[in-house]
């Protein structure tokens, strides 16, 4: 054997070793920043208004975000697969997906989903006596529920309201560091002055009289017992804490297929665990936000601590 063939043979063993043994960095560690933002958005029947290979203009709008925790509801036709490729497009490595269609083509599957630069632990995933359902995940020391509710009952929205508020209730750290986020398709009592100004009453009314199925109406007027149950069990509408006039999250400037009147549909409640945390609360608005889904999204920054 001639002295390069030696060599060669040498070099590609110590190549072997070295990559047998190559440490793999850490998971990134969520303590580490003094700050975390946190995003939820409902993004209209899995992103359709995003017409490019993979949701590029999404990718695009939620690099420039920074987020270090994204909650999606409405994330049709997305696979595992399909979501963590995604995710790791804008920097989340982490991504849990609630439910998968067995149809690909099925347009009316509504999964929620949550995507972290953080890992996501404890994963819980509650199918049943829900809608669409409630995705539970920790991060860190913080437990999120993701989910998007009943958009035809009043009756079924209270019920799933309160099956996630006893489900924190009776956890093992019902005092911890809770955040709810999603789209609640309710109202709230603190917007009850702006609703009764304006005539929303009468748009629901005439929706339900074209669509028999509709039941959002108790006794023919607005209802806000599901955010009244969430308010008298203790949780904290983080939007309110900020502004105290009102700030609609739907319709946004090119979809009116819910009501010509603005609405609050999209909320991040907490425990009082996390109150004195809050750093600020907004809905975004924008130029991409205007015009690529029906709602807009909610930003929530919390010190870290």
């Amino acid at each position: 054997m001639n002295k390069l063939k030696l060599s060669l043979i040498i070099g590609s063993l110590l190549f072997s070793a070295s990559s047998a043994f190559a440490v793999t960095p850490p998971a990134p560690s969520i303590e580490t920043p003094k700050e975390l933002k946190f995003i939820s958005y409902n993004v209209y029947w899995g992103m359709k208004s995003d017409k490019t290979e993979g949701k590029q203009q999404f990718i695009e709008w939620a690099k420039k975000q920074d987020a270090d925790i994204i909650a999606w509801q409405e994330m049709n036709h997305f696979t595992r697969e399909k979501l963590e490729k995604f995710a790791a497009s804008y920097g989340h490595n982490y991504a849990v997906l609630l439910k998968e269609s067995p149809n690909p083509d099925d347009d009316e599957f509504f999964p929620v989903a949550i995507t972290s630069k953080y890992p996501i632990v404890n994963v819980k995933k509650v199918i049943d006596n829900m809608w669409h359902g409630a995705l539970y995940a920790d991060i860190g020391n913080y437990h999120f529920v993701v989910t998007h509710m009943n958009p035809f009952w009043t009756s079924k929205r209270v019920e799933e309201i309160n099956l996630i508020i006893n489900s924190i209730k009776y956890s093992s750290d019902p005092k911890g560091k809770w955040i709810l986020a999603g789209d609640l398709n309710s109202f709230s009592p603190a917007d009850k002055a702006e609703y009764d100004k304006g005539h929303l009453l009468n748009d629901i009314k005439e929706k339900e009289a074209k669509r028999p199925i509709l039941h959002n109406l108790v006794d023919g007027q607005l209802n806000y017992q599901v955010q009244q149950n969430l308010l008298d069990a203790g949780f904290i509408d983080v939007l309110k804490l900020k502004y105290k006039e009102f700030v609609s999250t739907a319709p946004t400037k090119i979809f009116y297929d819910q009501s010509s009147t603005p609405l609050r549909y999209d909320y991040i409640y907490i425990t009082p665990a996390l109150k004195k945390s809050v750093v600020d609360v907004k809905v975004l608005k924008d130029e991409f936000t205007d015009q690529y889904s029906d709602h807009y999204p909610v930003q929530m920054i919390i010190k870290n601590r």
